[in-house]
């Protein structure tokens, strides 16, 4: 079982480089990776460096997963694609049309995928997005936060967030003052098992004052496995999100009424 999860730009199956694409093992997500082992992701600071979920890719992956057709179409350029094990439902490329489909983007059947092999999966990054300066919350009474290192940290970075938390801890309890003082553009609300209202409680951090909080619909920011993809999905769409100019003691923003 395949246990490594790399996340980089993509430079090359050959040597060419290609833009704004990250090379992810996946199969290592489909495995859950285990809590404990969160101090081991490596998020680079600079803007454009290889983001690592574990150890390294191969260096000649030899069995690659495609979950784009812009990637695809990469691979079939370079002269690769005799590597290619699996595809998208979206891939129409003549070159791979009697390959496996693995389904799509944000949606990849992890069935299909274990059974496949890959040591590569090619995956696009959202490097694009203006990166918005975020605080996760994980609990409110005391404030729980996800700080540098733990898995909610990283997938906010791949989405094109930019974690506010700093310290040496995963899981930080975090005062109020230090909240205040970060300032974040957003707050993104992960205490799914608390009161949607009870964020109130930290109406002094200027985002929840103004209304820039979005509540997640459940926790699968929390959990590595095979949710990984809706998990990427919820905080793009959070980073996205049109959010409302106040909080008036009803939902917070981004949350449905």
């Amino acid at each position: 079982m395949i246990r490594h999860i790399a996340i980089r730009p993509f430079r090359s199956l050959g040597g060419l480089r290609a833009s704004r694409v990250v090379a992810i093992a996946l199969a290592a997500l489909l495995a859950c990776l285990p809590t404990s082992r969160a101090d081991a992701v490596e998020i680079p600071a600079a803007r454009g460096e290889p983001l690592w979920l574990g150890p390294p890719a191969p260096a000649r992956p030899a069995r690659v997963i495609s979950l784009a057709p812009s990637l695809t179409d990469t691979v079939i350029a370079l002269g690769e694609v005799g590597r290619l094990v699996g595809v998208t439902r979206y891939d129409t490329s003549l070159e791979v049309k009697d390959l496996p489909r693995v389904g799509g983007f944000l949606d990849p059947s992890p069935e299909v995928v274990l059974g496949l092999r890959p040591d590569l999966v090619l995956w696009l990054a959202a490097a694009a997005l203006s990166r918005r300066r975020v605080l996760l919350v994980i609990g409110r009474d005391p404030l729980v936060v996800a700080g540098p290192g733990s898995y909610p940290d990283a997938l906010l970075r791949i989405a094109g967030g930019e974690n506010v938390a700093t310290g040496g801890r995963p899981w930080p309890i975090y005062s109020l003052e230090k909240a205040v003082a970060d300032d974040p553009d957003l707050v993104v609300d992960a205490a799914v098992n608390e009161p949607a209202n009870a964020i109130q409680r930290l109406a002094a951090i200027p985002a929840v004052k103004a209304g820039r909080v979005v509540r997640l619909p459940d926790d699968r920011v929390l959990r590595p496995g095979p949710q990984l993809p809706a998990a990427l999905a919820q905080l793009q769409s959070a980073l996205r999100s049109e959010l409302r100019p106040a909080l008036r003691g009803g939902a917070p923003a981004g949350e449905p009424r």
